[in-house]
């Protein structure tokens, strides 16, 4: 499903000339504020197709906003309305693109046909002339029995001007590649239990080292459950939401929240 437009495109402009004034890089605003490199290419580019879900692009969207301190507005894509005014430009513009190509392929197999015409048209009366010379005393009998065919030379010109239209008439299809969920990495250590209940919509990032485990939308009344090694790090969205419990230990999630409710959390090795 498409999820860019003009207005993200604009919108995603501004991100990147806000970060390059600071002199910074995609992968330096990526370490300082913990956001994958992946999401801030999205919204430099307008494109917002790698969110799962709109409460996704929208924390992503203001967190970003405001380690550089800017104040855009966020175009939701995700409006119904925008999202058909955009499928409806789409559709017009493959009619457009699919009549182009059929009127091209048209005009190139008449013009071909007519060529073939011609040679056949042209062969066969140069046959006909040299039946007449030498049966001229006998023609009616001769053009009777004569079955009028190409010529070999002409059977080969048509072989080869019918291999020029094959490919204009041939479909092109693209195989759109589907992506493998990622399974957990285990790392060596003591293996302890992670449990966390959401009883507010709330996000969720688990990494371990560079190796992002979990990235998940969760729904108010969900439980994850997960047996898990230290250390590894907690990016929450939504934090009052969350009630979190590690090797039986109370996790407070809203005790270090920032101003966008996202907190942080790295569970070392004990």
């Amino acid at each position: 499903m498409i999820k860019k437009s003009a207005q993200t495109g604009k919108i995603g402009k501004q991100f990147k000339k806000a970060r390059e004034a600071r002199g910074l890089s995609a992968i330096e605003v990526s370490t300082l504020t913990f956001i994958n490199i992946n999401f801030l290419n999205a919204i430099e580019s307008g494109d917002y197709s790698i969110f799962p879900a709109r409460v996704f692009a929208v924390s992503y969207f203001e967190k970003y906003s405001v380690f550089l301190g800017i104040q855009p507005t966020f175009f939701d894509i995700y409006d119904q309305k925008n999202l058909q005014d955009q499928k409806d430009l789409a559709t017009q513009k493959n009619i457009i693109q699919g009549f182009t190509n059929k009127l091209s392929i048209a005009s190139w197999s008449v013009a071909i046909a007519a060529i073939l015409f011609l040679l056949i048209f042209l062969l066969n009366t140069l046959d006909k002339s040299r039946t007449l010379e030498q049966d001229s005393y006998n023609s009616a009998n001769a053009l009777e029995k004569k079955i009028i065919l190409p010529s070999k030379v002409a059977q080969e010109i048509i072989g080869g001007s019918l291999l020029l239209i094959e490919p204009l008439l041939e479909t092109r299809m693209s195989n759109s590649e589907e992506s493998k969920p990622s399974e957990f990495l285990i790392l060596e250590g003591e293996i302890k239990k992670l449990s966390l209940s959401f009883v507010e919509d709330s996000w969720l990032e688990i990494y371990q080292g560079t190796s992002q485990l979990i990235y998940q939308l969760f729904e108010a009344g969900e439980i994850l459950e997960i047996s898990i090694t230290p250390p590894f790090t907690m990016i929450a969205g939504n934090a009052n939401g969350i009630i979190g419990l590690y090797d039986q230990k109370k996790i407070n999630f809203t005790q270090v929240a920032n101003e966008l409710n996202v907190s942080l959390i790295e569970v070392e090795n004990e």
